[in-house]
């Protein structure tokens, strides 16, 4: 059937004059308002009674799933605020406990987190650690070079030695 592309399509663009759903919309909500649309300017042109079913038909299925999914959204919030509630209310207490405890020394998992001394003797080592690294990297690059002079030295003197003798 020849459809053009858009939301609505125009009675010429049925052959027999009975509805053509527009099925070309990749959205169901958008597929179903269109047809929805199609609908109420058909009912609006003609006077069917069947048309005029199928256009109330169509609203009261649309109100009822806009309702069902307002109502599901409402009972997903309600549901969701009423076990979520308790943790709130008792969270803040939770956290101002075991701040205390850990700034008192009584150790817990997160002693380990809020011990700076501690992070600052880690970071320092490491810092001490590729320092240290970094000299004897120093080192080894000093005796590559030290090797290096002394090879090209004697590839120097071998050339010369083989200069005497060919003369």
């Amino acid at each position: 059937k020849g459809r053009k592309s858009g939301v609505v399509s125009t009675r010429e663009d049925s052959s027999s004059g009975a509805l053509s759903p527009i099925e070309d919309v990749e959205d169901n909500k958008e597929r179903d308002y269109a047809n929805l649309v199609q609908l109420m300017e058909e009912a609006l042109c003609t006077r069917d009674s069947n048309r005029t079913n199928l256009v109330v038909g169509g609203l009261v299925q649309h109100i009822v799933q806009q309702w069902r999914e307002a109502f599901c959204k409402s009972a997903i919030t309600k549901f969701n605020c009423y076990f979520m509630l308790p943790f709130v209310d008792d969270f803040h207490m939770y956290l101002r406990r075991e701040l205390h405890k850990i700034s008192e020394g009584e150790g817990s998992e997160l002693s380990e987190i809020f011990d700076l001394t501690a992070a600052r003797r880690a970071l320092q080592k490491q810092v001490d650690e590729l320092k240290s690294e970094c000299a004897a990297n120093r080192k080894l690059q000093d005796k590559f070079h030290m090797v290096a002079k002394m090879m090209q030295r004697e590839q120097e003197r071998s050339i010369q030695q083989e200069g005497f003798a060919g003369q």
